[in-house]
């Protein structure tokens, strides 16, 4: 499940680099009010599915973690943005998917889960991935005033980590796709005076790429994504979704003509290690 939704993650720049005149925050809350929608009514089809999304059954206490969903959705979407915006793709991939890491540190004092040998190999072996797949030579290429860039992409990683973390604290208390719905309600209210904010004559263009954004990379692989912690530590899916980059190979090769190199693909099968690695805890 995990595997599946990173590749849906994997899509999204097919969707946004088709996308006129909307910022990134316009984008973030488009993406997120149409992912609302498939998901409100898959959960109220059934009586089960509208007291599950009335979140009667969680106490105060998780009702603060799922906020911290929403919260770290809506971070990671925004900040990964400004750091593609602001500095190198390289860089940006590079800093976003520094997630495995915060989770290693921090999973076991939230979730109580133990560190073993094989997950810091995983984690060191899905960074030297990465940074391979993003070629290493651009990242040490710097540009006057991209420090926001920079510090964006710190902070789409640490975001990401939260998504990861606080998700499975939710495990088992509350349906995956509810979560996402929660999550996206949640990026909504965050962001509606500000994603409202779009040229008008530019909606009709933009609504097939924004309907792909909110079910394919968003109601879906997120609801992918918290399914899987189900059956998974934070760790092995942080390191698991390591496979988007992996798949943004193929994805810019067959969509942006972009060069395939001897080196992404090493570090392609560095990442696959990883993944195997993680499983195997």
């Amino acid at each position: 499940m995990t595997l599946a939704g990173a590749f849906c993650f994997s899509l999204v720049p097919i969707w946004v680099r088709a996308i006129d005149a909307y910022s990134p925050l316009s984008i973030v809350f488009y993406r997120a009010v149409i992912g609302v929608v498939p998901l409100f009514l898959w959960i109220a089809r059934t009586p089960e599915g509208r007291r599950d999304v009335s979140l009667q059954q969680l106490d105060a206490k998780h009702r603060w973690v799922l906020l911290a969903v929403g919260l770290s959705m809506c971070g990671t979407a925004i900040t990964y943005y400004l750091a593609i915006l602001n500095t190198s793709v390289a860089k940006a991939v590079l800093l976003h998917y520094t997630a495995p890491i915060y989770v290693a540190i921090f999973s076991p004092l939230i979730l109580k889960e133990k560190n073993t040998p094989l997950t810091w190999l995983a984690v060191a072996a899905g960074f030297l991935g990465t940074a391979l797949i993003v070629d290493p030579a651009a990242l040490f290429h710097s540009d006057s005033g991209e420090l926001l860039g920079i510090v964006s992409g710190l902070f789409s990683g640490l975001f990401l980590s939260g998504v990861f973390l606080f998700g499975r604290f939710l495990a088992g208390r509350l349906p995956s796709r509810v979560r996402t719905l929660w999550g996206s309600v949640i990026v909504v209210l965050i962001l509606f005076p500000f994603g409202v904010q779009v040229p008008g004559e530019h909606f009709w263009h933009n609504l097939p790429f924004l309907i792909m954004l909110g079910t394919v990379s968003l109601a879906l692989p997120y609801t992918l994504f918290f399914k899987g912690q189900n059956y998974i530590s934070a760790q092995a899916a942080s390191v698991t979704a390591l496979f988007e980059p992996v798949c943004g190979i193929g994805i810019g090769f067959l969509f942006f003509a972009e060069q395939l190199t001897l080196t992404g693909f090493i570090g392609a099968g560095i990442v696959l290690l990883s993944i195997y690695i993680a499983s195997r805890r």
